[in-house]
């Protein structure tokens, strides 16, 4: 099958070395001391994360994480909108990528978790019957990209190929919604655990079943990268970026990576002005 043809039936494809060792050395270098500085001091709200068992990050594209070192930040978006990551993107969501989040994962120092199992849909409608219609009504490409990049390697992303497709078999509900959400650590007899290794990368429809794993005595780091199509911008948390317009914010990156930002920065503008002013 080809790219778009996998993704269109499995939910997900695999990229192999999508970056190189050096360029993946180096993001790795940039991401501790992003790590490093949010556990001290979020430059988004001013606290800390004192919680040892965190496994999540966004933003890492904000300013205040490059005041030491200012030549990490175009590095860092130039990695962003790389031209073999554009393209993988483009073909599977058969439309323009427009940016959305950066974020990374990484493991707990003390308390080691499995995972929850869920559907990105299950975040934004109210009952199962809403959920069924909305799977229902997606296109098979889907609106959106989660593309997890190994930076050390990795079989923590598990995922249920062709599950963006159909509602829950009876074990899936089971173990995803039944119960209060009771069961939803547990291992499902259809799943696919994707091993990497760093520099590669798995994209997946974030509207299947899928679940991160998080082990306090093996390290993780994985870089996420989410893409919407251009038609189809969320305006949320995620994509609430007003730091973008700072003077001078894409100095020093490529042309092609400029366009890829302004597109999303000319999107997004007067969303984040109107929120900012209230």
């Amino acid at each position: 099958m080809t790219p778009r043809e996998q993704w269109q039936q499995e939910g997900y494809v695999i990229v192999r070395g999508l970056h190189e060792p050096e360029r993946v050395q180096r993001l790795l270098e940039v991401c501790e001391s992003i790590l490093a500085i949010w556990r001290r001091c979020n430059p988004e709200n001013g606290k800390d994360c004192d919680d040892p068992n965190a496994t999540c990050m966004r933003h890492l594209n904000h300013p205040g994480y490059f005041r030491e070192h200012p030549e990490w930040r175009p590095f860092l978006l130039d990695a962003v909108a790389d031209s073999g990551v554009l393209s993988i993107a483009r073909a599977v969501l058969n439309e323009e990528p427009l940016f959305r989040c950066t974020s990374l994962f990484f493991n707990p120092s003390e308390k080691s978790v499995d995972g929850n199992w869920h559907r990105d849909s299950q975040f934004w409608t109210p009952n199962d019957e809403t959920e069924k219609k909305a799977l229902q009504n997606l296109d098979i490409n889907g609106t959106s990209i989660q593309m997890q990049i190994a930076l050390v390697p990795s079989d923590d992303v598990e995922l249920v190929p062709g599950s963006h497709r159909r509602w829950d078999t009876p074990e899936e509900y089971q173990v995803r919604k039944a119960d209060g959400q009771a069961n939803n650590t547990r291992s499902l007899s259809d799943s696919l655990r994707v091993s990497l290794q760093p520099g590669d990368a798995v994209l997946f429809n974030p509207m299947g079943l899928h679940r991160g794993r998080y082990h306090a005595e093996k390290l993780r780091r994985t870089l996420m990268l989410t893409f919407t199509r251009t038609s189809s911008p969320y305006y949320d948390y995620f994509s609430f970026q007003p730091w973008c317009l700072e003077p001078g914010y894409l100095e020093g990156v490529k042309n092609e990576t400029r366009a890829f930002f302004d597109a999303f920065i000319d999107l997004y503008t007067e969303s984040w002005k109107t929120a900012s002013s209230q």
